[in-house]
């Protein structure tokens, strides 16, 4: 997948793409698309999300799960995307560094919560594909980032 952006070149080997076109617009998660990356062999080997999707599923865990006194030790991926920050204003293709260890903790945190019954499906999905990307790019000894469409 390419992506021209003022003139530049953003190529994208997808491994996976959990998107759908939006049954109301026809365009893949309404446009709002996350690109997780690391780089093997100088490509871009890329999960697609939707980003709306993952946005609930960080939700969902945050509004069901947490006391107040619980949150400073929260994993920064999940802070960032509650105070809407970092990561999750990502919308830069060159890509924010996501750190690895930290996103299989929120993934951990995350499948330790029984989510809403219509949000199960997804939730199990998305976390499985975030662990697998995670766990190809530590193989890799490379690293992770993100961009927000």
């Amino acid at each position: 997948m390419d992506i021209i952006i003022n003139r530049e070149h953003f190529s994208f080997f997808i491994l996976k793409n959990l998107t759908a076109p939006c049954p109301q617009c026809g365009i893949p998660a309404c446009g709002r698309e996350d690109f997780f990356w690391y780089n093997e062999a100088e490509k871009r080997m890329t999960l697609v999300l939707d980003g709306s999707y993952l946005d609930l599923i960080i939700q969902n865990y945050l509004n069901n799960s947490l006391e107040k006194t619980t949150y400073t030790p929260l994993p920064k991926f999940l802070r960032e995307s509650n105070e809407c920050i970092g990561w999750s204003e990502a919308d830069d293709f060159r890509g924010t560094e996501i750190d690895i260890d930290d996103l299989l903790a929120s993934i951990e945190l995350i499948n330790q919560f029984v989510p809403e019954n219509w949000l199960k499906e997804i939730t199990a999905e998305y976390t499985s594909e975030l662990s697998a990307i995670c766990n190809h790019a530590k193989r890799f000894n490379s690293k992770l980032f993100l961009a927000r469409s």
